[in-house]
């Protein structure tokens, strides 16, 4: 299943919300790489087992805990542009890739789009499993949601941030 979508950060029309920088998004993008469980709903623990830098580019490989299982990922930061994140294929899931990426169409204005790839779990005999559209749809549902979710957090550590000041915003 391919699915995305995109979650307005900075809006003109909405003037009582406060407008986050680049860098305030950036930062919740990385706060939610380093510390998933504020973001990820039924996550009990993870870990960062290695880290590597190639440039601008740092890599985590992770565990993730879910309690009654764990996923190992590899998620790779990608400066102030997006996030990737890859699970390969196991006895819980299929293989799939989170790809979260800053856009600004307009100076200030910025947008998180999400982009899924997500293959269903081999059934038990090996073969890929088939996915219903009913079932496809509830996960997108469930992806924007928790999409939405990940938002509201960065805003609230955004407006944690020293540098922040309310209602600040860039005028055009």
């Amino acid at each position: 299943m391919k699915f995305e979508h995109l979650v307005q950060i900075n809006d003109p029309a909405l003037p009582g919300v406060d407008w986050m920088t680049r860098q305030q998004l950036w930062f919740g993008l990385v706060a939610r790489a380093w510390k998933p469980t504020r973001f990820i709903l039924g996550l009990e623990d993870a870990q960062v087992m290695e880290t590597g830098q190639q440039g601008t580019v740092t890599t985590l490989s992770r565990v993730l805990n879910y309690g009654p299982f764990q996923i190992s990922d590899i998620t790779e930061l990608h400066e102030e542009e997006r996030t990737e994140t890859r699970i390969a294929a196991n006895q819980f899931c299929g293989d799939s890739t989170l790809t979260i990426s800053i856009e600004e169409p307009v100076e200030g204005e910025l947008w998180l789009r999400f982009k899924y790839q997500v293959n269903d779990a081999p059934t038990s005999d090996g073969v890929p499993g088939a996915s219903s559209s009913d079932m496809d749809e509830m996960r997108k549902q469930a992806y924007k949601a928790a999409d939405i979710d990940t938002v509201q957090m960065i805003r609230e550590l955004a407006l944690a941030m020293p540098q922040h000041t309310p209602g600040q915003r860039k005028d055009h």
